[in-house]
């Protein structure tokens, strides 16, 4: 059994040195009250056959101060966007916290099921047989951890939490357990009988979850939406009952459908089963013919093809206004696939500014140029997922690129740039002359 002897005692208030790939070295002072994702990184994972980093740090360009965390504590941007073309491996970043989350609190028995879904690259021999990384930075209160585990379909071959920590002039960070195969070390004096397919901070999180509290609560409360919405109806059916909930809920819904006039759940009996379900009933306004409206309630049939959109705005709005509450962090993968172009920009401004006093996160991707705009991210927001010619991903953000004064005011530039191929991160189109007339060959 893992246990806990010693915790770490931190300084209330000290300053951090924070360095990340292309970025200027800043000092920053913290102060508490913050848990925000910072960074992810991923190595041989899926399509990422070489490291990728993803950083939410807030790099030292004037724009759109708002849509960052408050400039005197971590400087940490509160929304960002990833483009890509169809296959490029953009959903894989979000693929890799969806898996690091589930390998956290996945059940005693199950470890084996979770390993069998992290993949490596597979196009060249030598990734194959190499491990995959998955390393995340966060900052819990005052404290930036930075936490990551390379594995394999077999076992977890080194498991690391380190604290970064203030120094004179360089960082420096403080081991609270190294795992590898020869043994744990650390100032977290933890037992070594742990098995060799689970993560140890998961085997924490099921035995101790109250000493680390605010870190359990961070990944637990953490949404990361990649396919099927289905599973997120929960969340926005759940509180319905909670007056200040549903009036949130309903003012998003009613964005997209404003003939929803009220959302209710109610207990039915299947005709086929017997069993007791919950049916989901819009309420909306029905016109008289002496001018008047009267409510009509309109029961809901989630596989119907009309429905598909009203079901996929209120799986989302869920966890949209879970995570501005909670100040947590909301991934969605292909966000236009279930919010019109208007409906997405709406869902950011809720992220960016006084809606979100809490510090939410809002990390998505898209296919969606129109919200390619300087009115709305900041350049150290917006990143491109391109693929190579050898099947390999490549990450990189929009501050990397130059940009005169005009460019960097004129939203045009940003999507006219990218569709000519800037950027990368577009599909590859042949020349116009590569159709062959019923595959004859002349």
């Amino acid at each position: 059994m893992i246990y806990i002897i010693q915790f770490l005692q931190i300084s209330p208030s000290h300053q951090l040195f924070w360095s990340s790939p292309a970025r200027k070295y800043a000092i920053i002072s913290l102060r508490g009250g913050v848990c925000m994702l910072v960074e992810l990184v991923v190595e041989n994972f899926y399509s990422f056959r070489d490291e990728a980093t993803f950083s939410l740090v807030a790099t030292m360009i004037p724009e759109h101060p708002e849509t960052v965390s408050d400039t005197e504590i971590f400087p940490v941007c509160k929304v960002s966007t990833i483009y890509g073309a169809n296959a490029s491996g953009k959903s894989n970043l979000l693929r890799a916290m969806a898996l690091m989350k589930e390998g956290l609190f996945v059940e005693k028995g199950k470890e084996q099921q979770w390993l069998a879904k992290i993949q490596p690259f597979h196009l060249d021999e030598r990734s194959e047989k190499e491990d995959t990384l998955l390393e995340i930075s966060f900052l819990i209160d005052e404290d930036l951890y930075r936490y990551g585990f390379f594995v394999n379909h077999q076992k977890i071959t080194e498991e690391y939490l380190y604290l970064e920590k203030e120094g004179d002039e360089i960082s420096e960070q403080e081991i609270c357990f190294h795992r590898t195969i020869d043994g744990i070390e650390g100032t977290w004096e933890l037992s070594s009988d742990v098995q060799e397919d689970r993560l140890i901070l998961a085997e924490l999180f099921k035995i101790q979850p109250h000493y680390l509290k605010d870190m359990y609560k961070w990944f637990s409360e953490m949404r990361i939406i990649t396919n099927s919405q289905n599973p997120y109806l929960s969340i926005s059916l759940a509180k319905l009952h909670l007056k200040k909930y549903k009036h949130n809920l309903l003012t998003l819904i009613q964005v997209a459908d404003p003939s929803i006039h009220d959302i209710e759940v109610r207990e039915t009996i299947d005709e086929n089963s017997g069993k007791k379900r919950d049916d989901f009933f819009v309420i909306k306004m029905k016109k008289q013919l002496d001018g008047s409206n009267i409510p009509y309630r309109e029961g809901f049939r989630f596989k119907d093809v009309e429905s598909a959109g009203t079901v996929k705005l209120l799986a989302l709005s869920g966890p949209i206004i879970e995570a501005l509450e909670q100040g947590s962090l909301l991934m969605i993968d292909e966000m236009d696939q279930s919010f019109h172009t208007l409906m997405t920009r709406f869902v950011l401004e809720l992220f960016r500014g006084k809606f979100n006093p809490l510090g939410a996160q809002l990390v998505f991707s898209t296919h969606d140029i129109s919200n390619l705009d300087s009115e709305l991210f900041r350049r150290d927001q917006v990143w491109f997922v391109e693929k190579k010619k050898a099947g390999n991903s490549e990450l990189i953000s929009l501050v990397e690129y130059r940009f005169d004064k005009k460019e960097r005011k004129n939203s045009f530039e940003f999507y006219r740039n990218y569709l000519n191929g800037k950027y990368g991160a577009v599909p590859y189109l042949p020349p116009t002359d590569w159709w062959v007339d019923n595959g004859e060959e002349e």
